[in-house]
């Protein structure tokens, strides 16, 4: 297996291409993109992991509905970092899993700064705003998912440890 882990974003994070093993399971659009070690480690486990049936990486638009500063409707795109299907302990069917991937303070309120610096107090505002916009888009694609008989999973850094994808 290779990796391309450049070209794409932001230099400072680890992002490229994953090239499959087991092609025949992915069900997206190709190449393959990664954002994260993150990402790419569970990319790696969908490919191998035999009770992986079918996955793909940010395969599914979900568009949603915010209002701007100005109070005015806008509509977005979201889309989920992983769609995956595994056998599940019935033998008759099998989950159908909708993930995100974030880092666990992205998905908790943001603490306030403690010393109130002009650009501390920024950064403040901009997680409170990322976070806010997360719950929404979170709330509307788990509303979506209910529809569509899929479950819809938040993975952190914490979870991937637990399992052992990442150190």
């Amino acid at each position: 297996m290779s990796m391309n882990h450049s070209k794409i974003g932001n230099k400072r994070f680890k992002q490229g291409t994953y090239l499959l093993q087991n092609t025949d399971k992915y069900v997206g659009k190709l190449p393959v993109l990664y954002r994260s070690s993150w990402e790419l480690a569970f990319c790696r486990f969908c490919d191998i992991n035999q009770n992986v049936i079918k996955w793909s990486s940010e395969g599914l638009e979900i568009p949603y509905q915010i209002s701007n500063k100005l109070g005015q409707i806008e509509t977005h795109r979201y889309y989920p970092d992983f769609y995956v299907e595994m056998i599940s302990n019935d033998p008759e069917k099998h989950d159908r899993i909708l993930i995100e991937i974030k880092p666990r303070h992205e998905t908790e309120p943001p603490q306030p700064p403690k010393k109130e610096t002009l650009k501390m107090l920024e950064n403040y505002e901009y997680s409170l705003m990322t976070y806010k916009k997360n719950l929404h888009k979170w709330s509307f694609t788990k509303q979506w998912c209910e529809k569509r008989h899929i479950k819809f999973i938040i993975i952190t850094e914490f979870d991937l440890k637990k399992k052992g994808l990442i150190p």
